[in-house]
């Protein structure tokens, strides 16, 4: 056996970042660490005060759990060279010169070859656990080194016991009359020419239907954590020979019977499986309705977005386009009203350096009143719907029956049936967060008005007036992608009301008959465009801090460690 361990301190690492300009004189450790210490407290003020979040809002929202598991870093680097040793032996060697202790199993057998070169005891223990199957554990400074059996291992899971569904639905209904069989029709209009007028009629009410044409996007979404959870740890160490998957969602324990190296993958599953589950976006909304001025009567000018330094993308709002896969929409410049984004709308994304929604309000303020109707913020979880719901319920008469006894006495009870309809603001919003920062959002806003309307039906020669409910809605169903801090602007959805403003002459306005010569009536419309502003933001602890506390500790034991060798 031969075993040739080299250890390397870093010194030329340290060194070369660390020297100013041309100066040749290299500077002491001590003035190094200070310079680390330094350092690790200015990002550690910089992330106390995050120029993204306000205060109000980290005190609202609960840190997320990383359970990443952090093992230490080896402080020195060598090289192997093994042909067929005793694996018992080479365990033994290998902790020699280090502050490492190893206790080997009786069963351990078999024999190791490889060759490394400059790798960490970390490295080396990694490489010979996934070749050769041994289970390596360390507890401290002791490597415990056991046989390839199967073991029984308990992760710990953070996630809530349940189940949850989603559901959200836009639907367009556009009922007409078919009919459904011409022949009839032509028949009987052919067979008696006096009465074609009442067998057309016949023939209509008889072949007819209504045929319910129009749009519908319905999304779905089903969350079974444990359940996906256990079945897919079942599929990855397989069944047979003793393998075994228990979840106990009530305890939030994962237990696992299986190979040491099959439970590494499932570590590994696990914790990047908790850091995806556990990563939180706080969603803040804005949404405004903007009663246009004269000059902006076709829509919002989103090119003035584009003069004032805004971009959509990587485009800027000032250079007009479409893009058909994304949905995203770019004003051209041109006379307000008649450029691309005021005819489609749409959604884009507007990314600038504020950290509120004052400066696209005061823009938005430029081409009309603007009227903030809601603010909502909430916080979510990695693919898990948000909803919010800001209004009232009215109910309404929908259905009139009359049940008739006949006995001794006749009697009649009516039935009504009451259903409630939505005045307010909705908006459901799911958001899924990748490796690089970037959030794909399903949103779904909707903003209701609900009124009576009455409306009269002549039956049997009869006139009856049915109170009805009268829906006017705004709300559009979409899949849009934006960076953590970005502004997400959904526009286009407009609406016109038509009012009356009366004005008289006082006194005489108001006599009878006579007073009408004497006031005027003014009908006009009031243009209206709904604009949803919403901003995600990623919320996760910062890995950076973190990682430079670990280097400054690790280079404090290097120093430490080439002391101890300088003395002797």
């Amino acid at each position: 056996m031969t075993i040739t361990k080299t250890k390397i301190l870093i010194w030329f690492a340290a060194t070369a970042t660390l020297l100013a300009g041309c100066e040749a004189t290299v500077k002491q450790p001590d003035d190094i660490q200070k310079e680390i210490e330094t350092a690790s407290e200015q990002i550690e003020q910089q992330v106390a005060k995050p120029p993204v979040l306000p205060s109000e809002v980290m005190q609202e929202l609960m840190a997320p759990t990383t359970i990443t598991e952090r093992l230490s870093r080896s402080q020195v680097r060598f090289s192997i060279a093994a042909d067929q040793v005793d694996a018992a032996t080479f365990f033994a060697s290998l902790v020699e010169g280090t502050p490492y202790s190893a206790a080997i199993h009786p069963d351990v057998t078999g024999a190791i070859t490889l060759n490394l070169q400059q790798v960490s005891l970390q490295d080396a223990l990694e490489v010979v656990q996934a070749m050769y199957g041994y289970d390596i554990r360390r507890t401290g400074n002791v490597l415990q080194v056991f046989p390839s059996k199967l073991r029984t291992e308990t992760f710990s899971i953070d996630y809530l016991m349940l189940k949850r569904n989603g559901r959200s639905r836009t639907t367009i209904n556009s009922s007409s009359l078919v009919d459904g069989d011409d022949n009839n029709d032509s028949s009987g209009s052919s067979s008696n020419r006096s009465n074609s007028s009442s067998s057309n009629r016949s023939s209509s009410s008889g072949s007819s239907s209504v045929d319910n044409a129009g749009t519908m996007i319905e999304t779905e979404s089903e969350s079974d954590f444990w359940k996906e959870l256990q079945s897919s740890v079942a599929l990855m160490i397989g069944t047979g020979d003793g393998r075994a998957v228990i979840s106990t969602p009530q305890s939030g324990l994962l237990t696992v019977r299986a190979m040491p190296a099959e439970l590494a993958q499932v570590e590994t599953f696990v914790n990047r499986l908790q850091n995806r589950v556990q990563r939180q976006v706080l969603l803040e909304a804005k949404i405004l309705e903007v009663r246009l001025s004269d000059g902006y009567q076709q829509g919002i000018d989103w090119s003035a977005f584009g003069s004032s330094g805004f971009g959509a993308g990587s485009q800027s709002l000032a250079g007009a386009g479409f893009n058909p896969v994304t949905g995203n929409v770019t004003a051209g410049k041109g006379v307000p009203g008649n450029d691309i984004g005021n005819l489609i709308g749409g959604i884009f994304s507007i990314g600038y350096l504020s950290t509120d929604f004052n400066a696209v309000i005061d823009l938005l303020k430029t081409q009309g009143n603007v009227n903030v109707l809601s603010s909502p913020r909430i916080s979510a979880s990695n693919n898990q719907k948000a909803v919010i719901k800001v209004g009232s319920d009215e109910y309404f008469v929908t259905e009139v029956s009359a049940t008739t006894v006949t006995g001794t006495s006749t009697s009649t009870t009516p039935e009504v049936e009451l259903t409630p309809f939505f005045e307010g603001i909705a908006l459901d919003v799911t958001p899924q967060i990748d490796d690089l920062g970037g959030i794909l959002l399903h949103v779904h806003p909707s903003v209701t008005a609900i009124s009576e309307q009455t409306k009269i039906i002549s039956i049997f020669d009869q006139d009856l007036a049915l109170p009805l409910a009268k829906s006017d809605i705004r709300e559009t169903d979409t899949i849009v992608r934006a960076n953590s801090g970005d502004v997400v602007v959904i526009g286009g959805l407009m609406n016109t009301l038509r009012e009356q403003a009366t004005s008289k002459v006082p006194v005489l306005g108001d006599i009878p008959l006579l007073g009408g010569l004497f006031t005027n009536v003014t009908e006009y419309e009031e243009k209206r465009e709904l604009v949803i502003m919403l901003k995600p933001t990623i919320v996760e602890t910062d890995y950076g801090l973190q990682s430079l506390k670990d280097s400054n500790s690790t280079i404090d034991s290097w120093y430490k460690d080439a002391q101890k060798r300088f003395d002797q």
